[in-house]
C-alpha cells in the first residue's frame, strides 16, 4: 500500500504547456507613455510603461474603493463626486477642483441604427472664459475635538 496515490491529490497532466506570468493590464501603457511625453519624459522602456501602468491601475483602485465607502456610508447607490473628493482626501491625495456634483446632466440621443445617448455639452465662449475671474477655491474641511473633563 506504500505505492497508492493520495486520492485528494490533484492529477497532474502529462502535456506540460508552460504557465504564462503575463498579467493582462485594463490600463493602456500607451495613455501612460503619452502623459510621459506631455511632462518631457520621452524614453520610457516597455517594463517601465508597464510597471506604471500597474501602479496606475492599483491607485485608481484605491480611489474607487475609498469613494464606494463614502457612498456606502451615505446610503446611496450611485456614486458622486463629493465621494472621489472625499476619498481622495483620505488618500491625502491634492483635491480636484472645478466638478460640480450638484448640477444634473442632460442626456441627448441619436439613432445610428440603434439609440445613442451622449451628455449634451453646453457651449461655451472662449472669450469670457479666458478674460472672466477664477472660480473660489472651496475652503478645506476641518476637524477639530473637544476634551472634557
Amino acid at each position: 500500500m506504500a505505492t497508492t496515490q493520495n486520492a485528494r491529490a490533484p492529477a497532474q497532466s502529462t502535456d506540460s504547456k508552460p504557465a504564462t506570468t503575463e498579467q493582462r493590464l485594463l490600463w493602456n501603457p500607451e495613455n501612460v507613455r503619452d502623459v510621459a511625453e506631455s511632462v518631457g519624459i520621452a524614453a520610457l522602456n516597455d517594463e517601465a510603461l508597464r510597471t506604471l501602468s500597474q501602479d496606475v491601475e492599483y491607485r485608481i483602485g484605491q480611489v474607487v474603493a475609498e469613494a464606494l465607502r463614502f457612498m456606502r456610508a451615505a446610503k446611496r447607490t450611485s456614486m458622486t463626486v463629493l465621494d472621489v473628493s472625499h476619498a481622495l482626501r483620505v488618500l491625502d491625495v491634492e483635491p480636484l477642483y472645478g466638478y460640480d456634483s450638484t448640477k444634473s446632466l442632460r442626456y441627448g440621443e441619436a439613432t445610428m441604427g440603434q439609440p445613442f445617448f451622449y451628455i449634451e455639452d453646453e457651449e461655451a465662449d472662449f472669450e469670457r472664459v479666458i478674460n472672466g475671474p477664477l472660480p473660489k477655491v472651496p475652503r478645506e474641511t476641518n476637524y477639530t475635538s473637544t476634551y472634557w473633563h
